[in-house]
């Protein structure tokens, strides 16, 4: 319609070379029709404008829900590129039969570590005696869990004390994704963070980072961890990026696609896995007994890793210039 055009929204991507879409996941089955709706209008508003639109890296599928499959069979194919962020989604693209894939890695691996962290965060952390884990709770992660009536908080919780007791190291809680003055939501995991430390008020060995950060000071924090634990995507992109053992309490095959890249799928599991801590903390003290081996795997595989993250730029620089 005439008067979306004219929207300033649209007057901007009608002013653009290439429009980017960079969802972290889209089209995939059993989020629910509204998300897939969502996932076909933002990304066909630059198809529809006439502009060439380029899929970034994320993970897409399986198509075998009818909505979802013939939504995606009708958008995708329309795109200049799909960015495929792992073997998972490329398979998955392979049952429609696009022709317009291409293989990468997240567009994360390509951020820089920041140098320091503000100083209030940086007396928190250099107050800790010895190693510590990060652990990285998340929102989302929270709602899928809770679904089955279960407590996400009262797990977490579970989890720390676990943690503590099999290691002996610290825990640090860090919110990966914040919105100042926010209530909880997806994009907000401070309060989630918030209800977790409460219950650790009194223990020396618990430290709770409340603060808006940025990724690369994010980064920079779980670099200085011995183990991450987390939820977030793109804190285990961090984890990995920064060769640090990571174990990842997820929610979808986006997690094991990336962790593969490295031979480390077997530490992904599915979010039901915190019913029980004791699977999370059995991992969690893999990694420090196998620290040095499971850091030369992440060397190893880091390389061809970070050429597919930059590839990601190439065929943006390749579409506009067409």
């Amino acid at each position: 319609p005439l008067g979306w055009v004219r929207t300033r929204a649209n007057r901007t991507i009608l002013n653009s070379n290439v429009v980017v879409d960079v969802a972290g996941i889209s089209f995939a089955d059993g989020r629910g029709i509204p998300i897939v709706v969502y996932n076909t209008l933002m990304t066909s508003i630059g198809v529809l404008l006439g502009v060439p639109t380029v899929k970034a890296a994320q993970a897409l599928g399986p198509f075998r829900g009818r909505v979802n499959r013939l939504l995606a069979s009708r958008v995708l194919p329309g795109l200049a590129m799909v960015c495929a962020r792992g073997a998972a989604t490329r398979s998955h693209l392979d049952t429609l039969g696009l022709t317009n894939v291409v293989d990468v890695s997240d567009l994360a691996f390509s951020l820089d570590e920041a140098a320091s962290l503000p100083a209030d965060v940086e007396r928190q952390l250099s107050a800790i005696e010895g190693d510590f884990v990060t652990v990285m709770p998340s929102s989302v992660v929270k709602g899928i869990y809770e679904k089955s009536g279960s407590n996400y908080v009262d797990a977490v919780e579970k989890l720390v004390r676990s943690l503590r007791e099999v290691t002996g190291l610290n825990v640090v809680i860090v919110p990966h994704s914040y919105r100042v003055g926010h209530g909880e939501g997806r994009m907000n995991d401070g309060p989630v963070c918030r209800a977790v430390a409460e219950r650790f008020i009194d223990e020396p060995g618990v430290v709770a980072i409340d603060a808006d950060l940025t990724a690369g000071e994010l980064r920079h924090i779980v670099s200085r961890g011995a183990v991450l634990v987390t939820s977030r995507f793109h804190a285990m992109i961090s984890g990995l990026a920064t060769a640090t053992p990571t174990v990842v309490v997820g929610w979808s095959h986006k997690y094991k696609e990336v962790l593969s890249d490295f031979g480390l799928e077997d530490f992904g599991f599915d979010a039901q896995c915190l019913d029980d801590p004791s699977i999370v903390t059995g991992k969690v003290v893999d990694a420090i007994e196998n620290r040095e081996a499971i850091i030369g795997r992440i060397h190893a595989g880091l390389p061809t890793v970070k050429e597919r993250s930059a590839r990601n730029f190439s065929v943006i620089a390749e579409v506009m210039s067409k």
